[in-house]
């Protein structure tokens, strides 16, 4: 039997010397977080293959696996173990994307070594022996948790998401009508919670009591009418699944052009029944009725999913009905890098995005237990441990850096997330979960680069060359295009008393910390004999800046 056993694996990898241009690459989850474990007991991202019938029996030891078209042979797969990277006519073999195969203890054949999966979507390619020939490629959306997007059929063209998980298995969509509650509703919003495009609309909230995720896609929802007047889309599950024991908010603004999770209606503002339809469009979920809601006010379930309701003078939208509100500390994102690879090492050794807090208070500040997110609709995405509360204070008047980089095993200032460079959000939050100590947008920021305040705590941001992580602001070099395009002339700098401009301007002088301390109109000289010695920033009536020392 010993001697057969190692003929069939000789056979094996003599079968994987060809290339088999049939292969398929299948199904890829990007976001395992409860999902299949590997034989590590780890939910590590994956990436299925397909061998179609009739192409033989084929050994991908030699093959190679990559997310970056620009390297084709990024990770080869190796000739270490042909049990595991050979797969059969009609069959399919898995890979595991954790790069743990060349770690110092590495865990086979089938685990890559040098990248993982991009939750933001990216292109995995599959490329033949002779690293040059790509076999398969798919670029593939942003991804939800626990969410695969794969091939409507094995091999097939056409491609979808996978609320059922096929792994290793024929890909086969099934959907069950799961229990949720319509929770919270709000009609007149005026100022209480606005969407990620900064409007005030209408919205309903849906809790998921149960122990797994539901995805809202397909459902159906209606206001007075028929039950299946509007089909929830199934083309974002990062934005329609709903963890166990969380919350989802459908916006009722009419606009279906702005998300998926935005209603093509409006509520009645005098009252009105919101109805919840299973997938198959009779299955009933739940059904609401509301009435006149004062404005700013919502109306809710007393606690989530009770029988009984009550008006809310604080809405709730998206955490629980139950919520106790507590004020956060004055708190202050201070600067960020979205894309490091050259900037700062983290106490791994590793160039990993940053996140700098600062503390403008004369005491210093422990924020663990707030939050922070990357999606303003979900605030409470990553809580900051309280485990080791000496690693997350942030000193009086002082820095702290947060590395995010969806890796918190590596410390309790590793965030479970991971930045945007081409443009995205990240909020501060309170120790409830939902009330803002600070928040932050922007567009395109070059590698290196970080975007902070142009002083500690001001209000005007900048992007920074020379970057200043857990360090002042003030020293930071200025992005030398952006320094060009909003620059005025000041001299001399650094100045004793009196500066000079050479045009006549109407201008402002901040501190520090941002407060106005001085101002002038039509002026061009300014004497800052009055002023401490310290940084201030000058700014005029076109919005060109400038940063003196005043000595």
């Amino acid at each position: 039997m010993k001697h057969l056993s190692t003929i069939f694996f000789f056979a094996l990898a003599l079968s994987g010397m060809g290339q088999n241009m049939n292969l398929r690459i299948n199904e890829i989850i990007a976001s395992n977080q409860a999902g299949q474990m590997d034989d590590f007991f780890e939910y590590d991202d994956w990436v299925e293959i397909y061998n179609p019938p009739g192409s033989g029996i084929t050994n991908l030891a030699g093959y190679y696996i990559s997310d970056d078209p620009d390297s084709l042979d990024k990770w080869m797969i190796p000739a270490d173990d042909a049990g595991v990277t050979t797969v059969l006519p009609n069959n399919f073999i898995v890979f595991w994307i954790d790069d743990d195969y060349g770690n110092a203890n590495p865990q086979g054949a089938d685990h890559n070594a040098g990248f993982t999966l991009s939750t933001d979507g990216e292109t995995f390619l599959l490329t033949a022996p002779d690293g040059v020939t790509i076999i398969d490629s798919v670029t593939y959306p942003v991804m939800a948790p626990d969410i695969s997007w794969g091939r409507t059929c094995d091999g097939c063209d056409s491609w979808q998401y996978f609320n059922n998980v096929t792994f290793d298995d024929n890909n086969v969509e099934i959907q069950n009508t799961d229990f949720l509650f319509i929770n919270e509703v709000q009609t007149n919003n005026v100022s209480t919670y606005d969407d990620p495009q900064h409007e005030f609309e209408q919205w309903f909230e849906i809790y998921n009591p149960n122990t797994h995720q539901v995805n809202l896609a397909n459902y159906y929802i209606s206001i007075n009418g028929d039950v299946q007047q509007w089909q929830v889309p199934a083309t974002s599950p990062y934005r329609t699944v709903i963890p166990a024991g969380g919350f989802t908010l459908i916006w009722c603004d009419n606009d279906v052009a702005d998300d998926v999770n935005h209603a093509p209606f409006t509520l009645p503002t005098d009252g009105g029944m919101i109805t919840i339809t299973g997938p198959d469009g009779t299955s009933a979920v739940d059904s609401y009725t509301y009435g006149n809601i004062p404005t700013d006010h919502s109306y809710g379930r007393q606690t989530d999913g009770s029988a009984t309701s009550i008006e809310f003078n604080t809405p709730t939208p998206t955490v629980s009905n139950s919520l106790i509100i507590i004020e956060p500390q004055n708190i202050l994102i201070n600067e960020i890098l979205t894309a490091n690879q050259t900037d700062t090492l983290d106490n791994l050794g590793e160039l990993e995005d940053w996140i700098e807090l600062y503390n403008p208070n004369n005491v210093d500040i422990n924020v663990g237990g707030y939050y922070m997110s990357d999606d303003p609709l979900v605030r409470n995405k990553w809580k900051i441990p309280t485990d080791f509360p000496d690693s997350v204070i942030v000193p009086a008047h002082g820095w702290l850096l947060f590395w995010a980089d969806a890796d918190e095993q590596q410390g309790v200032r590793h965030a479970g997330f991971r930045l945007s460079n081409n443009g995205e959000y990240l909020s501060l939050v309170g120790q409830d979960g939902f009330t803002l100590a600070d928040e932050l947008e922007w567009g395109y920021i070059a590698p290196d680069t970080s975007l902070g305040r142009i002083t500690d705590g001001s209000e005007t941001w900048f992007l920074f060359v020379g970057t200043t992580p857990e360090y002042s602001n003030n020293a930071g070099t200025i992005n030398v295009l952006e320094s060009q395009m909003t620059s005025m002339t000041v001299y001399p700098n650094p100045a004793h008393d009196i500066i000079r401009f050479n045009e006549m301007i109407n201008v402002q002088v901040m501190n520090i910390a941002g407060q106005l301390v001085l101002s002038a109109s039509q002026a061009t000289q300014l004497d800052l004999s009055e002023l401490e010695n310290g940084m201030y920033v000058l700014r005029d009536d076109h919005g060109r800046i400038a940063r003196i020392l005043k000595q």
